[in-house]
């Protein structure tokens, strides 16, 4: 999105009941945002449920990224590509959606704050829109947390392929290679990332994530009256 100070301005304001959860898979996003919904008064805005609307919405002139990936096989996504070849369209996709999420956002109710979650929520989109650094925090598994989680999930879309083995380990290294871009960026912009190992539950992650967040909870606001 190419906008104003003055644009970028309102934008910010619109969106300061706005936090943002990113990450990348196998991090325990989606776990960790529905617990704090389930313990705070909260809406959720689930990325990934909304992929289909926004692939219906695309443009070929504004969505060049999402039009071109949608039309490839399966084979000729995720076994033909190289790895860094997925990296770049994965986050051209992303960032191509990522107005789309504003205008989700912007269409839901003002009056209760918002979680937004998902992957496709990068540190460079996310920033600008920042009031504070305490709205955003993004989840990303070490190596190992990840290889071991991974095949918990199922083969997904390398199911789908003529060569399997080889799609879901070009799956493994896309979302690895993300996980250290979505590291590296959130570091440049002073932003805070939580590394997953396995070391903490979903519920202690979950604590950790509302403490950033400066979420009180109920039995906390009733303590306090």
């Amino acid at each position: 999105m190419k906008l104003s100070a003055d644009e970028l301005d309102q934008l910010r304001h619109r969106l300061r009941h706005v936090l943002w959860l990113g990450g990348t898979p196998c991090s325990g996003k989606s776990a960790v945002a529905h617990r704090l919904i389930a313990r705070y008064a909260m809406q959720l805005y689930h990325y990934d449920r909304y992929e289909h609307e926004h692939l219906a919405r695309r443009e070929p002139a504004r969505h060049p990224a999402l039009c071109a990936d949608t039309v490839l096989s399966m084979d000729e996504r995720w076994v033909q590509r190289p790895v860094q070849a997925l990296v770049r369209a994965t986050t051209a996709a992303w960032r191509e959606r990522f107005a789309m999420v504003i205008d989700d956002l912007l269409a839901l109710p003002a009056t209760t704050p918002i979680l937004a979650e998902g992957p496709g929520l990068l540190p460079t989109d996310v920033a600008p829109l920042l009031t504070t650094p305490q709205q955003a925090i993004w989840l990303v598994p070490t190596e190992a947390f990840k290889r071991t989680t991974q095949p918990t999930r199922g083969g997904g879309p390398a199911n789908q392929t003529s060569d399997p083995a080889r799609a879901y380990r070009h799956l493994i290294e896309l979302d690895l290679q993300l996980a250290i871009d979505v590291r590296r960026h959130a570091d440049e912009l002073g932003l805070t990332v939580l590394v997953v190992d396995g070391s903490r539950s979903i519920a202690d992650t979950a604590t950790f994530v509302a403490q950033h967040f400066g979420l009180t909870s109920p039995e906390a606001d009733r303590a306090g009256d």
